[in-house]
């Protein structure tokens, strides 16, 4: 059995040019914030509606990235500027936006249940629930972390490189987000 990094090797492998490589990441990045929209529609607590609405926005900042580098081969201008104001480099800074959400997005009063909703969404025979959908949204990143970081190994044009090595750095900071909610959510972090 291929692991998905794997699969994303062999993918990257067979793309036939930067065009085709670009055309794929946008159509992604289109199917994550589709993806991002429709679950946080589904979320009854406003912590994750938020999330998910942040995830979606992001995903519409990288087809927009995507779109200006596609039609004019330079890379576009990146706001570090959160729409709270708060500035992160890149995007956001992993460390700073797992405090935020410790510190600020949960007051003390806030609980989860033990278990997440396992009635929320099915997919085929199998539910998803919230946990689910959690999990699929981080192993999204994980996949585009690792195409866009494939991309980057295999371009000759230092500016291609920059750009994908980029967006591989947004990817893994979304995940590192997801991620943070979820051992917040399960009280669990595997030490490594």
């Amino acid at each position: 059995m291929r692991s998905a990094y794997q699969d994303v090797v062999e993918e990257v492998k067979n793309l036939k040019g930067i065009e085709e490589a670009v055309a794929l990441a946008i159509e992604r990045e289109k199917e994550a914030r589709d993806f991002y929209l429709s679950k946080a529609a589904l979320m009854e607590d406003p912590k994750f509606k938020e999330l998910y609405e942040y995830l979606a926005d992001e995903e519409a900042g990288h087809i927009t990235y995507l779109e200006v580098y596609r039609d004019t081969k330079q890379l576009p201008v990146i706001s570090t500027k959160t729409k709270s104001g708060q500035s992160f480099t890149p995007e956001f800074n992993v460390t700073q936006t797992k405090q935020y959400i410790m510190l600020h997005m949960y007051d003390q009063q806030t609980t989860f249940p033990p278990e997440f909703d396992t009635i929320r969404t099915t997919s085929g025979e199998a539910k998803l629930g919230d946990a689910g959908i959690h999990i699929a949204a981080m192993r999204h990143e994980r996949k585009s972390e690792d195409f866009y970081s494939e991309l980057a190994k295999r371009v000759g044009d230092d500016t291609q490189k920059n750009f994908f090595e980029m967006l591989a750095r947004y990817e893994r900071s979304h995940y590192e987000v997801l991620d943070s909610y979820l051992d917040y959510i399960t009280g669990f972090r595997m030490q490594t």
